[in-house]
């Protein structure tokens, strides 16, 4: 510490130099020169003249004396100001360290956050992908079962066919064996009858036929209607899953909400590509600084992604959502 001292104070050094060398020499010096005694002359002050040396010895020892205390007071003050200075950096480097520490606390927390996050974006795509794969297995059953309802519908309709034809042969075998046993005069008209007969059941035939089509027009209409209702569901869902987050990366928390559960339903016009045309909050969170954050983010996340169903696209293009950054 005292090299460090002496090496920014380096003019302090050469005086302390100077004032040592110049005490020795004195000391020396003053030996030296006492004069050996003489016999004085008549009328010399040889007395006055030794006093007047020592006087001046004793000056240059005080002098010296002050200097040297001038210097030891100047090195305690230099110590002293360099152990306040040592303490200070000491204080600064604690001060530096704690607020390292802090730092990197934080950001540890902010890693788990956003592993955390990863991990919840990452089980939502493998529920979605779950979900996708049982709708496809929906309409893969779906398909089979309208298959199978179409052979079976052949296959009643083949059926029915025959039986139609075996009571068609029946009842002319019944006709042929009256019309032998029965005068001439009626033969004709059994077979005005029997043609008449055979207009009805022409008639009721193509009724049946007509009938059993149209009822199968009609489930297989109802099986497609609910099958599109529930593309429409999924794709509703995960639209709205997918503006809701596309939302809340571009949302930034307004100072003073962050436990305060706020959450508020935002109305969104739409253009035909996601352009993000007008946001207004429908149902405030009763903090204005947390609506008109929910606001920008909207705006800022244009734009939003669009259904690919033309059914959905319209109904898209006027959307309200619930807005929860917790979820």
């Amino acid at each position: 510490m005292i090299f460090a001292v002496l090496k920014r104070n380096p003019l302090a050094l050469m005086l302390a130099l100077v004032l040592h060398a110049a005490l020795v020499f004195f000391l020396v010096v003053g030996v030296d020169w006492k004069e050996k005694p003489k016999a004085p002359p008549a009328n010399a002050n040889v007395v006055q003249a030794t006093v007047i040396d020592q006087k001046q010895l004793q000056g240059e020892l005080d002098k010296l004396d002050k200097q040297k205390q001038q210097k030891k007071a100047a090195a305690v003050a230099a110590k002293r100001e360099e152990e306040r200075k040592l303490a200070e950096l000491k204080k600064r480097r604690e001060a530096e360290k704690k607020r390292l520490a802090e730092l990197e606390t934080k950001r540890k927390q902010r890693e788990k956050a956003e592993a955390k996050k990863r991990a919840e974006e990452k089980k939502r795509a493998e529920a979605e992908k779950k979900r996708i794969a049982e709708l496809e297995r929906k309409k893969a059953a779906l398909k089979k079962k309208q298959e199978a309802e179409k052979k079976r519908l052949a296959e009643l309709e083949k059926k029915r066919k025959a039986e139609e034809k075996a009571r068609q042969e029946a009842e002319k075998k019944a006709k042929a064996e009256a019309a032998r046993k029965k005068a001439e005069a009626e033969k004709k008209a059994k077979a005005e009858a029997a043609r008449k007969k055979a207009e009805a059941a022409k008639k009721a035939k193509a009724e049946a036929a007509a009938r059993a089509k149209a009822e199968a027009a009609a489930r297989e209409a109802e099986l497609q209607a609910q099958f599109e209702a529930e593309q429409d569901a999924s794709e509703r869902s995960r639209m709205i899953a997918l503006i809701a987050d596309k939302v809340q990366r571009n949302w930034l928390q307004p100072p003073g909400t962050a436990t305060a559960g706020l959450t508020c339903k935002v109305q969104v016009r739409l253009g035909a590509s996601g352009s993000v045309l007008l946001v207004n909050v429908v149902q405030s969170s009763g903090n204005s600084a947390f609506d008109r954050s929910v606001e920008a983010a909207v705006r800022k996340a244009d734009p939003l992604p669009m259904p690919e169903s033309p059914r959905l696209q319209a109904e898209f293009r006027n959307l309200v959502f619930l807005f929860d950054p917790d979820e």
